[in-house]
């Protein structure tokens, strides 16, 4: 296969800059400052709009201009936070983060910041590309602002529990939020703190009164979760992401043996959800036959990925061949891969993607516009459902989660549209 493999594969994540203004952009009244030129500021702000449409309100640059690699950065960052400290709306909190080039000069930008006596606290740091993609720049963002925290004396509170790494800026993040929080708080659990998800600063300096740390997505929150076990002796457990609902069965038992909890009404719920799942597919199997593809294929974050593959082929369709290609490391891989033929990291996409192309008839793509964009250049049909971004081809407006219960009638709903489809297209 020939073409542009190289910016394929650089495009399939954004940079750190990105990832460090979201984690920032999911605590309330938080603002960022992008200290660098405005291509990067803009790039990234591009990736934040898709989940916060008013992301420019919050999120600012410096516009360092050329000279600044040399001569530094103080004048440009002392006239953005002058900027900032006239606005009516002053920041909870600030983040201001280095772009790659201007991480090369070495600036104190805590020391800058300082000077401008700002009355908020404010967490300083190198980010961009050097750094790594989306997940690094969130991690790092995350650990660091408990770093400068300060956090209250441990005080562990029965069934109080955190959820670490969620966030709104993944594809569809803000519902499937909502949705494992609806399931936790049917389960008897007591929310404690999402840093990063929706928690204001006040509720994060609290978050050591829970008893557990809950990891959703592994590269986003097992390096906070890490962290708090070394500062505050904090256990946590790796849940990953809830897909399906036998998936979200099994997610939910990973918790309860750790702290138990009275869940009987979140097994109720999903055993009727089975039920009416079966009965719906049964009818339309009358129709379609099961739900088949030769080859399938799931691009998207570490987490997502491998736990959606569970419930791919666990639960929702057929399938003689199940690859995954991962954005990110995910180290507890084998807790979820078990019905994964292949797993791929990042860098082997072009490997991935061969590999489909060279095989079956009917293949089912879950991932992003830009997978698609290529079996299109190479004139190979293929069945889309779009679970990561960028999405340019599909217009998502409601909010309807991927994960958990209620998202497991969504996903069947969009991967037997799916099948369907394909079985019309391909029967002509």
């Amino acid at each position: 296969m020939s073409g542009k493999w190289d910016d394929i594969c650089n495009s399939i994540d954004t940079c750190a800059l990105a990832g460090a203004a979201a984690f920032f952009a999911g605590i309330p009244k938080a603002q960022i400052l992008a200290n660098g030129q405005l291509w990067c500021y803009f790039y990234a702000l591009r990736y934040l709009e898709h989940a916060e449409y008013n992301m420019a309100e919050r999120f600012h640059c410096t516009q360092t201009d050329n000279n600044a690699v040399i001569y530094g950065t103080e004048e440009f960052l002392l006239k953005a936070l002058e900027r900032m400290q006239q606005s009516e709306c002053q920041p909870s909190i600030l983040l201001v983060e280095n772009s790659c080039s201007i991480s090369l000069i070495g600036d104190d930008i805590a020391g800058i910041a300082g000077k401008a006596a700002l009355e908020c606290p404010v967490v300083a740091m190198d980010c961009g590309g050097l750094l790594g993609g989306f997940a690094e720049g969130y991690a790092k963002a995350g650990v660091k602002l408990l770093q400068v925290l300060p956090l209250a004396v441990r005080k562990p509170v029965h069934k109080k529990i955190n959820l670490l790494g969620l966030t709104d800026f993944y594809y569809n993040g803000a519902a499937d939020s909502r949705e494992i929080v609806r399931i936790l708080h049917d389960a008897g659990y007591l929310i404690g703190a999402i840093p990063g998800g929706g928690s204001t600063l006040e509720c994060i300096t609290g978050l050591t009164d829970a008893e557990l740390n809950v990891v959703i997505n592994e590269e986003l929150g097992l390096p906070l979760a890490r962290f708090l076990k070394q500062q505050y002796d904090m256990p946590y457990v790796i849940a990953g992401v809830p897909y399906g609902v036998i998936g979200s069965k099994k997610w939910l038992s990973r918790i309860t043996q750790i702290v138990s909890t009275d869940a009987k009404a979140v097994f109720i719920e999903c055993d009727a959800a089975e039920k009416k799942l079966t009965a719906y597919g049964n009818d339309v199997s009358c129709n379609w036959g099961e739900p088949w593809f030769d080859e399938t294929i799931i691009c998207a974050p570490g987490t997502m990925a491998l736990c959606m593959a569970e419930a791919v082929r666990g639960e929702w369709i057929n399938t003689q061949r199940l690859q995954v290609v991962c954005r990110d490391n995910v180290i507890s891989e084998d807790l979820y891969s078990v019905m994964v033929d292949k797993v791929y990291p990042k860098e082997k996409i072009k490997t991935a993607l061969e590999s489909v192309l060279c095989g079956g008839k009917s293949i089912l793509l879950a991932g992003s516009s830009n997978e698609t964009a290529i079996f299109m250049r190479h004139n190979k049909m293929v069945s889309c459902c779009n679970v990561a971004y960028p999405v340019n081809d599909e217009v998502l407006l409601t909010q309807v989660p991927f994960a958990g219960i209620r998202g497991s009638f969504h996903m069947q709903q969009r991967l037997w549209n799916a099948f369907i489809k394909n079985s019309i297209t391909t029967s002509f």
